[in-house]
């Protein structure tokens, strides 16, 4: 299976992203929509020979274990508690502790670090809410407009006066494009970091 795969998907894709950065996202939904099929056993075969190469002993898997548990954290949070935080995971785990209640109070909590890092609320703010003003509150009521459909639905724009629709889609479509932007931006930051 080695001979067939020459590149693994799961390395490609960061060094794509990082060298073309937003452009990749547009590659990526290209490469996904007219050639799923070739991505998909791609990605399978990936898997596989990731998973063939790994080292399957007890302690390698609690030490990968440990360090995605980190990695959630961010980077400042993981240099100030990172190596007291590693004994704490590494003595739960073998303790027979280490199920699914485990993985989610590390997930809540890291999430929590998150936020409560510096941007961490206003990043979580935008990516969340980002999608309310360009889809359903932009986009959608652009593609209505042009197939000239009677249905106003729930789209502000299509309730106000012919002469304010295309202001206001324009305006809607801004503001989510700002704000995937900054929420883009926020987490490029602290990822660097």
């Amino acid at each position: 299976m080695g001979g067939i795969v020459t590149s693994d998907m799961l390395t490609i894709y960061p060094r794509l992203a990082a060298r073309w950065g937003w452009r990749m996202v547009l590659v990526s939904v290209l490469f996904w929509t007219l050639l799923w099929p070739v991505g998909t056993i791609w990605l399978l075969a990936s898997l596989v020979i990731r998973r063939r190469a790994i080292d399957k002993s007890p302690d390698a898997r609690t030490e990968r274990r440990v360090e995605r548990f980190l990695s959630w954290y961010p980077a400042d949070w993981r240099a100030r508690y990172g190596a007291e935080f590693s004994q704490l995971l590494r003595d739960t785990i073998g303790d027979g502790h280490g199920g699914v209640r485990l993985t989610l109070n590390v997930m809540r909590e890291a999430n929590a670090a998150r936020v409560a890092s510096t941007g961490g609320t206003a990043a979580a703010v935008c990516w969340s809410l980002c999608w309310i003003p360009l889809f359903p509150q932009g986009i959608v009521p652009l593609v209505v407009k042009l197939a000239g459909t009677p249905s106003r639905s729930w789209f502000l724009a299509l309730y106000l006066p012919a002469s304010y629709q295309w202001l206001v889609i324009a305006v809607m479509v801004g503001i989510g494009l700002t704000m995937l932007t900054t929420a883009v931006r926020i987490t490029a930051m602290r990822t660097s970091e």
